[in-house]
């Protein structure tokens, strides 16, 4: 950008004093590395300054080593007096004696041609492609007049500092502007989304399917804009947190049971029949399961499994769930509303999306803490398993250890109930019900299917997310 200077009396020993705004600066600005820019006078560049990421880093210039001046500060190396205000955009303020065929200066700032710039220290991404000073936009300074200086070497420090402040002040005024116009943009939004007061038939809606990226990560522009929906989590973090359970539980089976035999006294057929009716094997078939060295551990994984996927997925019970208290029973007293409601799968996706964004402080940065409601539930849930598994921990293990143990594949149980309850899709686990016992072989862990998009649709056939696991029986 060119700006005015006054010029010196002599023609070959001209005074100039410039502005250069950063225009073309990467956006968003990177958190690391650096970006040079060249400042020019009359189309010829005489210095070039570094500009390090974050902007609070300042401006490095001069021989080397250099002088790095800080934003709101001023110095100079006898040649060169500068200044560095971070505004919109950044300016560099500066003054320098230099030889010119006219009285006439021009100030120039581009990036060098090439010039990349770094959001992290060390990799290189994003490209800056600089501009010529013949194209960058310039104008003539006014000409004649005297500069006032000390010595006739220039500017005063004084008034150095008080164009400094000035050009900050102006910045300050400029910053303050763009968030006015974005809080406005912002109020106006809210206010058109209170009038409507609905969701589900505006054509808006549709592009509610998003690219999928962490839910702790960036949201998309659209939806920014809109200033309420997250994205998607991947694919890949929904299966691999299945596949952590799956495994989770296996190493608490493996590391704190034995496979000796037991009196079949100890088994209790009513902790059994407590795992439901639904089980896919009766509580008499299980009882000998779990007697039997061979099959223990593959018993003992069903059932652990079998209780943690009922509380994972929502129930109508909020008892019976891993979810919050508070979520669980919102949630029961949702879905026993009007099911033939055309709208009902798409508002619920909606509502359940923006609970669980809101509520992340609560159950997802900070879980587990000593209100967290969800301790009360992996308590009974804790308690209900090891009265079942109690009579085959391994005497050699610490009681309490295993217990801990436990405990945390609970924990990790319901950070994953919270997960798919934060998604726009719906769920549901699905037990290889035809391998049975008959068959010679056990479902010991179901698989995870999609059963609804982002938009609430159902997905037909089912997509599955992870792979059931099955185990035969004379292993």
């Amino acid at each position: 950008m060119t700006t005015n200077a006054n010029a010196g009396a002599k023609a070959e020993s001209s005074m100039s004093w410039g502005t250069a705004s950063l225009t073309e600066l990467p956006v968003p600005i990177p958190t690391a590395g650096t970006y040079l820019a060249n400042l020019y006078v009359t189309d010829t560049p005489f210095t070039s300054v570094t500009v390090q990421y974050p902007l609070v880093s300042g401006v490095v210039f001069g021989k080397a080593p250099g002088q790095t001046v800080k934003p709101g500060e001023t110095k100079s190396d006898g040649l060169l007096t500068l200044s560095f205000l971070i505004a919109n955009p950044p300016q560099i303020v500066f003054q320098s004696a230099i030889a010119t065929a006219d009285p006439t200066s021009r100030v120039t700032s581009a990036p060098t041609p090439g010039i990349t710039a770094s959001s992290t220290p060390g990799s290189l991404q994003g490209s800056v492609t600089g501009t010529s000073p013949q194209s960058a936009a310039s104008s003539t300074t006014s000409k004649g007049g005297s500069q006032s200086a000390n010595s006739g070497s220039g500017l005063s420090t004084g008034a150095i500092a008080g164009v400094a402040i000035g050009c900050l002040a102006a910045g300050a005024l400029i910053a303050g502007l763009v968030l006015w116009a974005c809080w406005r943009r912002r109020s106006k939004s809210r206010t058109q989304y209170s009038q409507t007061n609905t969701y589900a038939t505006s054509s808006n809606e549709k592009g509610f399917t998003a690219n999928a990226i962490p839910l702790t990560g960036q949201r998309s522009s659209a939806l920014a804009s809109g200033g309420v929906f997250p994205q998607p989590l991947e694919d890949k973090a929904i299966s691999g947190d299945v596949s952590k359970i799956s495994n989770a539980i296996k190493n608490h089976v493996q590391s704190y049971y034995h496979t000796s035999r037991v009196s079949p006294g100890l088994i209790d057929h009513d902790d059994l029949q407590a795992l439901g009716s639904n089980l896919p094997v009766s509580a008499g078939t299980l009882a000998t399961l779990m007697e039997s060295t061979a099959t223990r551990e593959i018993a003992l994984r069903f059932i652990i499994a079998w209780v943690i996927i009922s509380k994972i997925q929502p129930s109508r019970d909020p008892s019976k769930s891993l979810l919050p208290s508070e979520v669980a029973h919102c949630y029961q007293a949702i879905t026993n509303g009007d099911d033939g409601y055309q709208g009902q799968a798409s508002l619920t996706a909606r509502w359940r999306v923006m609970t669980a964004e809101l509520m992340q402080s609560s159950y997802v940065r900070n879980p587990f803490s000593p209100s967290d409601s969800r301790h009360a539930s992996i308590q009974a849930t804790l308690a209900t398993l090891d009265s079942i598994l109690q009579p085959y921990a391994d005497s050699r293990m610490n009681n309490g250890e295993r217990k801990r143990n436990l405990e945390e594949v609970l924990k990790r149980a319901a950070l994953f109930a919270y997960t798919l309850f934060s998604q726009p899709s719906a769920w549901e686990f699905e037990w290889q019900e035809e391998q049975g016992v008959t068959s010679g072989e056990l479902c010991i862990f179901p698989a995870l299917m999609q059963v609804a998009d982002e938009t609430g649709q159902p997905v037909n056939p089912p997509r599955p997310f992870s792979e059931a696991v099955v185990r035969r029986l004379d292993a």
